[in-house]
């Protein structure tokens, strides 16, 4: 049922999620059309990638405008990444042998905590860790959603969850800094507001509870839904290749980054391209 595409080429990374991008140079100017297919595939495929892309800041800065407005990072001063002169909201990810932890090492969705969380994050990695380390794997959470019983897609009509970043922003770092400890209210069960599909967005990194329901059947159920999302059947595994851009839909797909490369080095920036709307059923 996917669309045709003409100013850019597709190469599906798996049956239900993921699509490597040809023929367009982020580099360069892109063209309306471009643009328009690149949002297209986000839209079909949840996750698209670039190979082969020399980006500076200044050219991933213009290539996220394309797409949408920056977004700030919320809860910055605690997560394992850095700020980048000039650029508010690009982010630095550097992780080596001195590393304590590294950033996105659990199944999340970015910023499900803020009221508005981010519509596309852009990740472009300029140094990749040898032996196949530093894979990103990622899940569709509207694939999850379809394959959920019918009795199940009843039971969470109507539910929301209470999402927070207490344990996935470092508390030690920020004290009594408040900013880490964002909170949201968010529906288990969203529409996306592209393409109408039901989502199921709950993650272990930022959602905590059920709301209105008691505290041990939310947690069994919060584990089912988490261990049925992270299915193999709906998830892919990415390889990096030096200068590759990854640029995926937050209200479609989760993401888990891996750390199996220590002591070795990877080097990469993200932006986000700011939502606006709060996820709604």
């Amino acid at each position: 049922a996917g669309m045709a595409y003409n100013a850019i080429s597709i190469k599906k990374c798996s049956p239900h999620i993921g699509a490597e991008i040809g023929g367009a140079d982020l580099t360069e100017n892109l063209t309306n059309r471009q643009v328009e297919e690149i949002n297209c595939a986000l839209n079909e495929f949840g996750v698209v990638f670039f190979r082969g892309q020399k980006l500076t800041p200044e050219l991933q800065d213009r290539f996220v405008r394309y797409l949408g407005e920056p977004h700030v990072h919320v809860g910055g001063k605690s997560t394992a990444s850095k700020p980048v002169d000039g650029y508010p909201a690009l982010r630095k990810q550097h992780f080596n042998e001195n590393s304590a932890r590294i950033s996105g090492e659990a199944w999340h969705t970015d910023q499900s905590c803020a009221k508005v969380p981010p519509k596309y994050s852009v990740l472009y990695q300029e140094i990749i860790p040898p032996d196949g380390g530093g894979d990103t794997m990622f899940l569709s959470a509207a694939k999850a959603y379809d394959e959920l019983s019918p009795g199940m897609k009843e039971y969470l009509d109507g539910k929301t969850a209470f999402h927070n970043a207490d344990v996935a922003f470092d508390a030690s770092v920020t004290k009594d800094n408040k900013e880490s400890h964002l909170v949201a209210e968010h529906p288990v069960v969203i529409t996306h507001p592209d393409n109408g599909r039901k989502v199921l967005y709950v993650n272990p990194y930022f959602t905590r509870y059920i709301k209105d329901i008691p505290e041990d059947e939310s947690r069994h159920i919060l584990q089912f839904l988490y261990q049925h999302q992270q299915k193999p059947n709906w998830t892919m595994r990415f390889n990096w290749s030096d200068y590759t851009v990854a640029c995926w839909d937050n209200r479609a797909v989760q993401h888990y980054a891996i750390w199996d490369y220590w002591p070795n080095e990877r080097l990469g920036y993200r932006m986000f391209v700011g939502g606006t709307e709060t996820p709604t059923r």
